[in-house]
């Protein structure tokens, strides 16, 4: 399990919808994990986790292995980004990431382990909720820029710029 495993298009669906009978603990297994740490790591972080539920996950096609075949091709990730990056556009403020070069699947990767990693698993985990719902493009820009203003709130302005940084920001 020092494996690193990532959200599949169909698990972020599942995160919404609730398809699948999933266990309390494969639920919330499902809802923190991404690349930031491995496997082993996130499964010792939910209470009452075991090796099974993060199989139960990748089983589902819910999560696969970084780098990995993704289970679902048939749901490609890259349909809602060009009608979601025109409506973000008019956007700008200082705030606004319409500068960024980052795709709807890398900022989908990045924000939860930037909140993750300058506000902590809690505080962070109600920016992966966010994330989680956020619409598009435009949706997932809007909780970036709510989170580097929590972080510069938190962590002072050098931590903020370095998270902007890491989001190709100016």
């Amino acid at each position: 399990m020092a494996d690193r495993y990532t959200k599949t298009e169909t698990g972020r669906a599942e995160i919404r919808a609730r398809v699948h009978a999933l266990t309390r603990t494969a639920r919330n297994l499902l809802l923190i994990i991404d690349p930031s740490r491995d496997g082993a790591n996130w499964v010792s972080m939910v209470q009452g986790a075991s090796a099974a539920d993060l199989q139960t996950l990748v089983d589902a096609g819910l999560v696969s292995l970084l780098g990995g075949p993704s289970v679902a091709p048939s749901v490609p990730p890259a349909e809602p980004e060009p009608s979601a990056t025109s409506s973000a556009a008019p956007s700008t403020g200082p705030g606004a990431l319409e500068t960024s070069s980052l795709s709807y699947s890398d900022l989908y990767d990045l924000l939860p382990s930037l909140a993750k990693q300058h506000l902590g698993l809690m505080k962070g985990y109600r920016f992966v909720l966010a994330i989680e719902k956020a619409d598009g493009l435009a949706g997932l820009q809007l909780v970036a820029r709510d989170l580097l203003a929590e972080i510069e709130r938190a962590k002072g302005a050098a931590v903020a710029r370095s998270a902007r940084r890491a989001l190709l920001l100016p």
